[in-house]
């Protein structure tokens, strides 16, 4: 264990120490002083003096042992003086110790103190510290905070923006889509009504074509059933013509004129004149019959169309040398096409034999809209 580490503990112990010393003293002060026993009184022995407890019966006058007392105490006066000497250092020392031990108070005092300011200092700085990490933390939780806010702002906008994006893309492709259905569906109609017109035309031209050949066989046979008549008459008149046409004949509109010109079936019986009215009405009968009326409103072209004809009728009947001017190329192949299938005709005479004759008209039509 561990003593006198405080002031109270040093000071009790100095006066325990001086109480001691004072006591000491006090024996040697106090006690009789000793004297030489004679030897022959044999052993000296000090029982002190009697006690003066009662004062009572104690006698006026001082006994012997006062006496010696005051003699005694003159006697050791010196060690008096000692003693007061020792004890006025011993008191000295103690002054001292308590100056020394108020200095060392004080300056603990105000070590402690400059302790406690410094960790009060430290404590504040401390707590200065930690508010200022918190205000650190603070700030960094509202950076953070904010910058979170910020990227999820920024995500979601990015997120609608890729969302308009990608409904303003599929608007776009169904708009193409529905485009192109509309565009594929109308050019299928398109196709699919082109070619219903190109059939329902071809069905014409065929029901025409088919018109043309039935009336060319009855005009043939009604052709056929006159020949017979009219050969007679031809004969009779070819004798009376011959002598007027040795000249050659005359230019008339349409063909040359020769002894006889050419004769369309169902013109029989006519002169040439006549002949050449009758065969122009024939044509254009036959040419609107078997012509493909449609065509012109199929290649684009409206109003009146017109189409100049040329063509030779042989030695034999048979149509020769066709050809055709309009204004499209295949206006005049059906032109041809149409002139091709004309009936066979009597062939024109000169001086009793069959000639090569030409022929030429034009043909009106109102293109169909």
């Amino acid at each position: 264990m561990k003593y006198l580490e405080t002031k109270h503990e040093r000071n009790s112990a100095k006066i325990t120490g001086l109480t001691v010393l004072i006591v000491a003293l006090l024996f040697f002060v106090v006690g009789p002083p000793y004297k030489e026993i004679p030897e022959e009184y044999g052993v000296a022995i000090n029982f002190g003096e009697p006690s003066q407890v009662n004062e009572a019966n104690t006698p006026d006058k001082p006994s012997n042992s006062e006496a010696v007392t005051e003699e005694v105490e003159e006697e050791v006066s010196p060690e008096q003086e000692v003693e007061d000497e020792l004890i006025e250092d011993i008191a000295e020392d103690i002054a001292k110790e308590d100056v020394e031990d108020n200095s060392e108070a004080e300056a603990q005092k105000e070590l402690e103190e400059q302790k406690a300011a410094e960790e009060a200092a430290k404590q504040e700085a401390a707590k200065e510290e930690a508010e200022k990490q918190k205000a650190v933390e603070e700030l960094l939780a509202q950076q953070e905070e904010e910058a979170l806010r910020i990227k999820e702002a920024k995500e979601k906008a990015e997120a609608e923006q890729r969302e308009k994006e990608r409904i303003e893309a599929k608007r776009i492709a169904d708009s193409k889509a529905e485009a192109e259905r509309i565009a594929k569906a109308k050019a299928d109609k398109e196709a699919k009504e082109k070619a219903e017109r190109e059939a329902q035309v071809e069905r014409e031209r065929l029901a025409k074509a088919k018109a043309a050949r039935e009336g060319k066989e009855r005009a043939d046979k009604a052709a056929a059933a006159k020949a017979a008549k009219a050969e007679a008459d031809r004969k009779a008149a070819a004798a009376a013509a011959a002598e007027k046409n040795k000249s050659g004949g005359s230019i008339s509109e349409g063909f040359k004129l020769s002894q006889e010109g050419p004769i369309f079936p169902g013109c029989e019986g006519k002169n040439n004149t006549d002949r050449k009215q009758c065969m122009n009405q024939k044509v254009s009968a036959f040419f609107s019959q078997t012509f493909d009326s449609d065509l012109a409103a199929t290649l684009g072209l409206s109003e009146d169309q017109s189409i100049r004809i040329y063509f030779k009728i042989s030695k034999t009947g048979q149509i020769i040398d066709v050809r055709a001017k309009a204004a499209h190329p295949k206006l005049e192949q059906e032109t041809k096409r149409v002139i091709s299938l004309l009936p066979k005709i009597r062939p024109a005479m000169q001086q009793g034999q069959p000639t090569t004759a030409p022929y030429s008209t034009s043909i009106r039509f109102k293109a169909k809209e």
